[in-house]
C-alpha cells in the first residue's frame, strides 16, 4: 500500500529521531539509514508525480483560484444593507440564537463576537456584560456591540469591547447603525461612571475616528496559508526549516485534543506565565471554553518531551482562520527549538483543516514576538484601540510596559508556581 506524502514525511521524522537517539547511545544505524533512504526515495517519487500532474493542467483563468490577501476581519465593510435603527436593546439569553446568526453572516466578525463568550466571561470572571443589539423597523438585528465592565481598586473602573481577547468592537449594517450602538454604550458608561471605554477594533471605526484618540502600537500577525504543507515547507525558507529540523532530532511528540489535554496544557501555561511575570488565568477559564457550546471551534495542543509536557497552545477556528491566542513553552527546553516544531505542527494542522489564514496573535511592533511571527511569513495587520474618555486626559496604560508595574512583575517572577496559580486568577480577572 502506497503511503500518502504526509504519512511518509511523518515516518521520515520518526526515523530521523531514531537515528539521533542511536548515535547518542552508540548503537548501529545502518538499518535506519536504509529505511531513511527508501522513504526519501518514495517522497521524491510522489512529489515528482504531483509536479507532472500540475503541469498538465491548463493554465486558464477558470483554473486559478484567487485567494484573499487578508482575512475579512481586517477589511472594513458596511455593505450588508441600508437598515435604519428602530431601537437599541440590551440582549439576554432569549436573543442568543439571533445574535449568533448575525455574527455568522458578518464576514468581518471574529470568534469573540459569538454569544458563547458572554457566558464564559460571566461564569469565569463574574463581570457585568453589556451586549447591545440594534433592531431595524422589522425587528431584525442590524448591528451588535459586546462589552464588559471591569472594576477593581488596583486597576480602576472601565468598560472594554472586549477584554482578555484581541478583537471586539461593533458589527453593523452601516455607519449609522454603528454610531447608534457606540452611543448606547457610551451612555451606559456615563451611568456607570467609568473612567474610560476601550474599543478593540480591527479596522478604522468611522463613528469613532474623528472624536476619540486611538492606540496604534499593536498589530495582529497573520499569515496566508498555501494549499498544502509541502508548499508551506518550501515557503518558510532554509533558516526556519533548519530550526524545525533541529527540534525533530529530539524525542518530541505533539498531541491535539480537548479536555483530556487540559491538565498538561495548564501545567506548562502556568509556569510560563510565572516566568513572564504575568498573573495566570484560572484553569476553570479554559475549562469553560473547551466545554462550552463553542467547543467544536477549539483545540488544545501539547508538545511532550520524554512523555512530559513542555509546550502548549490553545487554538480557535473561525471563518477559515486559525488563531493561537495562548501558547507557552518551558524555559528548560528552549535550546531544543521546541516552539519552532510546535508551530510547524500547528500550521500543518491548520492547512489540513482547510483554513486560509493563520493568526499568530497580537504583538507590539518590532518586539521579540513580532520578529518570531514574522519569520514564518506573517504580515502585520493594524489594530485600532479607541478610547472614550469622559474627562479627557491621557489614554490608560494597563500593560507590562507601564513603569509602575515593573516591580510587581519582577516580584511575581520569583514566586513559586503553585502560589501564582492561587493568587493569579483573582488579579488577572481585572486585567483587560
Amino acid at each position: 500500500m502506497v503511503n500518502s506524502l504526509d504519512e511518509l514525511l511523518e515516518q521520515k521524522g520518526i526515523i530521523s529521531r531514531k537515528i539521533g537517539e542511536a548515535k547518542r547511545e552508540g548503537q548501529p544505524i545502518d538499518s535506519l539509514l536504509t529505511q531513511m533512504k527508501q522513504i526519501s526515495s518514495d517522497i521524491a517519487k510522489i512529489k515528482k508525480a504531483e509536479s507532472k500532474a500540475e503541469d498538465k493542467l491548463p493554465r486558464t483563468a477558470e483554473n486559478a483560484v484567487k485567494r484573499p490577501e487578508k482575512p475579512p476581519l481586517f477589511q472594513a465593510s458596511h455593505s450588508k444593507g441600508h437598515s435604519s435603527v428602530s431601537k437599541i436593546i440590551p440582549c439576554d439569553e432569549a436573543m442568543a440564537d439571533k445574535w449568533d446568526a448575525y455574527v455568522a453572516q458578518c464576514p468581518e466578525s471574529s470568534i469573540y463576537h459569538r454569544w458563547g463568550f458572554k457566558c464564559v466571561v460571566e461564569q469565569s470572571f463574574g463581570h457585568e456584560t453589556y451586549y447591545f443589539a440594534a433592531l431595524n423597523e422589522h425587528n431584525d438585528i442590524c448591528g451588535i456591540l459586546p462589552a464588559v465592565e471591569m472594576q477593581s481598586r488596583l486597576f480602576g473602573h472601565f468598560i472594554v469591547s472586549l477584554p482578555f481577547f484581541t478583537y471586539g468592537s461593533a458589527l453593523a449594517d452601516n455607519r449609522q447603525v454603528e454610531q447608534a450602538l457606540y452611543q448606547a454604550l457610551f451612555e451606559r458608561a456615563k451611568v456607570q461612571q467609568v473612567a474610560h471605554v476601550e474599543v478593540r477594533a480591527t479596522c478604522k471605526q468611522s463613528s469613532l475616528e474623528q472624536s476619540m484618540p486611538a492606540k496604534l502600537s499593536k498589530v495582529s500577525m497573520v499569515r496566508a496559508l498555501p494549499d498544502t504543507a509541502d508548499t508551506l515547507w518550501q515557503e518558510i525558507g532554509t533558516k526556519v526549516r533548519a530550526q524545525i529540523k533541529k527540534a525533530q532530532r529530539f524525542d518530541l511528540q505533539m498531541k491535539f485534543g480537548k479536555a483530556e489535554l487540559l491538565d498538561d496544557f495548564y501545567r506548562v501555561f502556568a509556569e510560563n506565565m510565572r516566568d513572564l511575570g504575568t498573573p495566570v488565568y484560572a484553569k476553570t477559564f479554559f475549562s469553560e471554553l473547551i466545554n462550552s457550546s463553542m467547543s467544536s471551534s477549539f483545540d488544545i495542543g501539547v508538545m511532550y518531551f520524554e512523555k512530559q509536557p513542555v509546550a502548549c497552545c490553545f487554538l480557535m477556528q473561525h471563518k477559515g482562520m486559525m488563531e493561537i491566542p495562548w501558547a507557552s513553552a518551558l524555559n528548560s527546553v528552549n535550546e531544543m527549538n521546541v516552539n519552532m516544531l510546535m508551530y510547524w505542527e500547528i500550521l500543518k494542522r491548520s492547512i489540513n483543516q482547510g483554513n486560509q489564514f493563520f493568526d499568530f496573535g497580537r504583538s507590539s511592533k518590532d518586539a521579540g514576538t513580532y520578529r518570531f511571527k514574522k519569520q514564518w511569513g506573517a504580515t502585520p495587520q493594524q489594530l485600532y484601540w479607541y478610547y472614550w474618555l469622559p474627562d479627557g486626559g491621557e489614554m490608560p496604560e494597563l500593560n507590562p510596559n507601564n513603569p509602575k508595574y515593573k516591580l510587581l512583575i519582577s516580584v511575581w517572577q520569583k514566586l513559586p508556581v503553585w502560589l501564582t496559580k492561587w493568587i493569579g486568577p483573582p488579579v488577572v480577572k481585572y486585567l483587560p
